[in-house]
């Protein structure tokens, strides 16, 4: 399960009882316990990077509360302050890059994975899936941003393909699920549908009539799933997140706001 604290350093974030006992720094963030003013109030990790190309005339945080906010969330997840953190230029694909091999350079790709010894990492997240993968035994991790393209496309197997490439043993993962938007919310169309469908994910789909007169989509079911079929135990799998959409104390959601809205974020640590 997803265990809520506020941490000393101010953020309020979720971390998993499967990570935290297996030993790895991680968080999921909330809303709460950053230094930006409304509308992203108050913990908005978005990049300074995404941050600069929003248009003129639309909501924007200041660069200095953005990077004031990863410092909190960092040192909330047990790290330095000042620790250098990989991301990357999130484009809804399914490319798994290096920590190594993108501290130099921003690349675009949707998940990271590192070694022990290795940086730790961060993906973004404003309703779309953020999945953490740990190794116990070489003590490698991921983590993975999935929207419904990066669930169509493949990109939690891919992420775990990348880290059986390092020696991990996939029976071995520990996966945890973050808030993300639930079936109940995400209202698609009849052509997204279809290719969940083709992706072998019609199981998540849910028909008209249940959720609303259109097509809705269970995303996190359809990562489970993906989950499981790439040989992860059922029992390393923590993955009853609550629904960013919904709850609008705690978290940011694009649906629901729109460029009103700011950045959750998820970070972990090899060990």
């Amino acid at each position: 399960m997803l265990r809520e604290t506020k941490s000393p350093a101010g953020p309020v974030i979720l971390t998993s009882d499967l990570l935290a006992r297996a030993g790895f720094r991680h968080a999921f963030s909330t809303r709460h316990g950053g230094a930006s003013g409304a509308p992203f109030d108050s913990l908005n990790l978005q990049s300074v990077q995404a941050n600069a190309r929003i248009a003129e005339g639309e909501p924007r945080d200041s660069d200095a509360n953005i990077r004031e906010n990863h410092a909190r969330f960092a040192m909330a997840a047990g790290l330095a302050r000042d620790v250098a953190v990989v991301d990357v230029s999130q484009v809804h694909g399914c490319t798994v890059v290096a920590a190594r091999d993108a501290t130099a350079t921003r690349v675009a790709a949707d998940a990271l994975t590192s070694v022990r010894g290795g940086n730790a990492i961060l993906i973004r997240v404003a309703d779309c899936v953020p999945v953490l993968l740990a190794d116990p035994a070489t003590g490698a991790v991921a983590a993975v941003h999935a929207g419904w393209r990066g669930v169509v496309a493949g990109v939690v197997p891919a992420a775990i393909d990348a880290l059986r490439a390092i020696g991990v043993d996939a029976r071995n993962i520990i996966a945890a699920v973050g808030p993300s938007i639930s079936a109940r919310h995400f209202e698609i169309g009849p052509e997204v549908a279809d290719e969940l469908a083709r992706a072998d994910l019609a199981s998540c789909v849910v028909a008209p009539g249940i959720h609303g007169p259109k097509h809705h989509a269970d995303l996190v079911r359809g990562v489970r799933l993906q989950l499981e079929r790439a040989s992860v135990a059922a029992a390393n799998i923590d993955a009853e997140p609550p629904c960013t959409y919904a709850d609008r104390a705690r978290f940011h959601s694009f649906r629901r706001d729109g460029a009103r809205s700011g950045r959750l974020a998820a970070i972990i640590a090899p060990k």
